[in-house]
């Protein structure tokens, strides 16, 4: 993917804001060693990065001591934030890094995933240098299965096994991951697990054909979902004896309405791959021209004759030829929404009664102005169409290849999600600024009626930039626990909006307090939300002879689903009780095993707001897996599902 190339100076890239508590100087060696208490802040000095994970939902990057060995790498986790511009053999000081664990069942105590994590995490990158060679293992070095502490001890470093057969694809990915044994005549039986699309996806390399022969496998030593991995950094770490096989599609995404991106699971022949008979449309959109990309050799852009926006299309390639190897056997088709698709389209509901995108689970491209960026929100951003208005925004939700700014103009590439019924598209995987300081579209001047929950006309306010003035503090009662509050412009009917506070505002709502408010809406805990970015979107106002008025609370027993969910480490959870008394909320495994209590006493009645940071009683971090949230007070019962996924 293309990254914004940062000059390789020396550098301070700060993932997230705030004050850290003081380091502990540290090794890579005395972290894997569990030398200190997890959860330590530390400062680790010139530790080469081997390996950088590209796949835009789980962003981080691999780095070992220069001198290699045993128990010398480790995994840093970024989160939803990019590694800007990281490169494989840049040397870099992690100058403020939480040490973390994450349990993977087994009959081993030490059998968990050491990592360094955000909040803090900051590095500088000091120099560069070839990265070093990696370790040499037979499958015997590095069995699959628990096997403390022979694989353990390669965690997080860059090894190679050679000589190695195919010989399984997994189940429930088994275009992208496989297992293999030493090839014969070896009598090593022991099986070693590569999971292809872990640090590259798309593009990432597609299972060998089963019984394959494999000159080498390089990647990262991982450790996940109770195993020991592979997990390959590009379509080179993996060498097969003989010909390569033929290229498979991966991808296809329009770039502009005249332009569409086409990207392989390998390295391909340039001459063939720039022949534009190989690519057809289905909507008969002449192919004018196929550039291939010379650096990676596997991303082919095309010129075409203009695409109608948001129409259906299918690209078949036929005659492409892999680097050095085998023609397409047969021709590829693959799917998605040509040109630049309105985001209008993307927000039109399937059904009156249903309100899912009908474009829900399609790759599309999308053209507008940044509204809201990563800034106040972290892990997504906002993007309105001109001229603005109802069903004209959306959330961008994701790591991104490029971090855009408010007002500029971008394009962006990803599929249509249904987050919980909220629209929002993911799993970026291209992003071009088009220009910057462009003027912000609206905000559309709304009353709190057409954005409350339950409005007919809410929906068509999601992700869209709006303002509503003047407005008066009409409930707080959620503020403390969850950072919501109601605002209403009329004290008789009282239709009230809900705030919220994931922007970056330290404004604490007084009821009766008048004020003008702006902020994108979002839909999250199955409301309506403006979510502010910072304190200039509320401005507090003086309004003469209104008398406000406060809402009651609410009175019901009810447990909503945490969120965010999949998660990975905090999710939060959200109840309410009708009435004062005892109350058990805790965690349990898929076994009915209490894994953490998150409250055990006395509660008032009420909305009320718990987060779980993944940990278990005793403070480790559990292993990814189905986890279930319950709920008991007095003679009433109530459980939701969740899932952990790192």
């Amino acid at each position: 993917m293309e990254k914004r190339v940062l000059a390789l100076v020396i550098a301070l890239l700060v993932v997230t804001a705030g004050v850290a508590a003081a380091a502990t100087q540290a090794t890579v060696y005395e972290v894997q060693q569990k030398v200190y208490p997890i959860g330590t802040t530390v400062k680790v000095d010139t530790i080469v990065v081997t390996g950088i994970d590209t796949a835009p939902t789980t962003y981080g990057f691999w780095a070992q001591q220069k001198s290699g060995g045993p128990y010398g790498g480790i995994m840093i986790y970024s989160g939803s934030t990019g590694t800007g511009g990281l490169r494989i053999g840049h040397v870099v000081t992690l100058d403020s890094c939480r040490y973390e664990e994450f349990l993977s069942p087994g009959p081993h105590d030490s059998l968990s995933a050491s990592e360094l994590t955000f909040s803090p995490l900051a590095w500088t990158i000091v120099d560069s240098m070839i990265p070093p060679a990696p370790k040499l293992l037979a499958c015997s070095d590095y069995p699959m299965a628990h096997s403390y502490p022979k694989g353990e001890q390669w965690e997080g470093t860059l090894v190679t096994l050679s000589n190695v057969k195919v010989i399984l694809h997994d189940q429930v990915y088994p275009t992208t991951s496989f297992f293999v044994q030493q090839n014969p005549p070896s009598t090593d039986t022991v099986i070693v697990y590569v999971r292809a699309n872990k640090l590259l996806s798309p593009g990432g390399p597609s299972s060998p054909p089963i019984n394959q022969v494999l000159t080498s496998i390089t990647g990262i030593a991982h450790y996940e979902y109770g195993r020991y991995v592979v997990c390959p950094r590009n379509v080179d770490d993996i060498v097969y004896s003989g010909a390569p096989p033929q290229p498979n599609l991966s991808l296809a995404y329009a770039i502009s309405n005249t332009g569409i991106n086409v990207v392989f699971d390998a390295r391909v022949d340039e001459t063939t791959a720039e022949n534009a008979n190989n690519y057809y449309l289905g909507t008969e959109v002449p192919v004018l021209t196929a550039t291939l990309d010379l650096v990676g050799e596997q991303i082919v852009t095309l010129t075409t004759g203009t695409q109608t926006g948001g129409a259906p299309e299918d690209l078949t390639v036929s005659g492409v030829k892999s680097k050095g190897g085998t023609v397409m056997l047969s021709p590829q088709m693959i799917s998605f929404r040509g040109g630049l698709t309105p985001i209008s389209m993307v927000q039109e509901m399937k059904a009156a009664e249903n309100d899912s995108s009908k474009l829900a689970t399609e790759q599309v491209t999308v053209a507008g102005i940044v509204t809201a960026d990563q800034g106040p929100y972290i892990t997504h951003f906002y993007v309105e169409e001109r001229p603005g208005g109802p069903w004209h925004g959306v959330q961008i939700y994701g790591g991104t290849p490029v971090s855009p700014t408010e007002g500029d103009s971008i394009i962006v590439s990803g599929y249509v999600s249904e987050y919980f019924f909220k629209t929002e598209i993911t799993g970026i995987d291209y992003l071009k600024v088009c220009s910057s300081g462009n003027p912000l579209p609206g905000p559309a001047h709304v009353d709190p009626g057409l954005i409350k929950t339950g409005a007919s006309t809410a929906e068509s306010y999601e992700g869209v930039f709006v303002r509503c003035d003047p407005v008066f503090v009409a409930d707080t009662l959620g503020f403390d626990l969850f950072g919501e509050w109601k605002i209403a412009d009329n004290n008789a009917t009282l239709d009230t909006a809900m705030v919220g506070h994931n922007g970056n505002y330290t404004y604490i709502p007084k009821p009766g307090k008048w004020m003008n408010i702006r902020g994108p809406i979002d839909y999250i805990y199955d409301d309506f939300r403006i979510e502010p970015r910072r304190n200039a979107d509320i401005d507090t106002v003086t309004v003469i002879g209104v008398d406000p008025v406060t809402p009651s609370a609410p009175a019901v027993f009810a447990l909503e689903q945490n969120f965010p969910n999949p998660f990975n480490p905090v999710t939060t959870i959200m109840f309410s009780l009708p009435e004062k008394g005892e109350v058990e909320l805790g965690i349990y495994d898929v076994s009915g095993r209490l894994v953490k209590t998150l409250y055990d006493g006395v509660m008032d009645p009420g909305k009320h707001k718990a987060t779980w940071d993944g940990r278990n009683n005793g403070g480790r971090s559990v292993s990814s897996g189905v986890y279930f949230c319950k709920l008991i007070a007095k003679d009433k019962v109530a459980e939701t599902k969740m899932v952990i996924l790192k």
